[in-house]
């Protein structure tokens, strides 16, 4: 059986940890898109900076 927290981050619905920190649930309350800080942090530094790159990239190539 799936529990109800795993099933609404399965459905898209961002869950808030127990233990976020004040700034962390105004973020998320101001609209904030929680979900992509948090997997772009599970990403090690070499490549946030590779993903930004391409970013960047792209923004000029328009």
């Amino acid at each position: 059986m799936i529990d109800t927290e795993t099933l609404a981050e399965t459905n898209g619905k961002y869950v808030m940890p127990g233990d976020a920190a004040p700034a962390w649930r105004d973020a998320c309350e101001a609209g904030v898109d929680i979900s992509l800080i948090e997997d772009n942090l599970k990403r090690s530094p070499w490549e946030r900076l590779v993903a930004n790159d391409r970013a960047l990239h792209h923004a000029k190539a328009d």
